[in-house]
């Protein structure tokens, strides 16, 4: 008993942290969502619920999970075609490496063009002024976004 009241609380905290930097934004400076990533139900439901029931039902989950993991695919194809120095076909801890050392670079381009106030991190006028060059950049090079 006495560890599932631990277990619970340790949870609860847990889960109290999580939502205080969700709403804070994260603690890398950036803030916002993970990676830039954001669920948009929304989005899914008109992308993927073909017969249009407000719900996701097996197959459209299928098909969500396919386009999912192709862009996945995709995306660690894109990585091994850059970083894999030695063509093994997998990223080793040094070829890692040089991936972290890439987004942190970037991450500080992004800080020294975008963040006007200097506070280090992104404020969500900052990040709105980010993904709108993003966005056109992404016109521009006409990949969809």
């Amino acid at each position: 008993m006495k560890k599932t009241i631990a277990a619970l609380v340790v949870a609860t905290a847990a889960a109290r942290i999580g939502i205080a930097r969700a709403d804070q934004g994260d603690d890398q400076g950036l803030g916002g969502h993970r990676h830039g990533r954001r669920f948009d139900r929304a989005k899914l439901l008109e992308k993927y619920d073909v017969n249009h029931n407000g719900v996701l039902d097996p197959e459209e989950k299928a098909a969500a999970r396919a386009d999912r993991e192709a862009h996945r695919k995709a995306r660690q194809a894109k990585l091994l075609e850059k970083y894999d120095a030695n063509h093994n076909g997998v990223l080793d801890p040094e070829e890692r490496a040089a991936i972290k050392a890439d987004r942190e670079a970037r991450r500080a381009e992004i800080l020294k063009k975008y963040d006007t106030d200097g506070d280090g991190k992104l404020s969500e006028s900052e990040r709105e002024a980010l993904r709108k060059d993003m966005r056109e950049k992404h016109k521009q090079e006409g990949e969809p976004r």
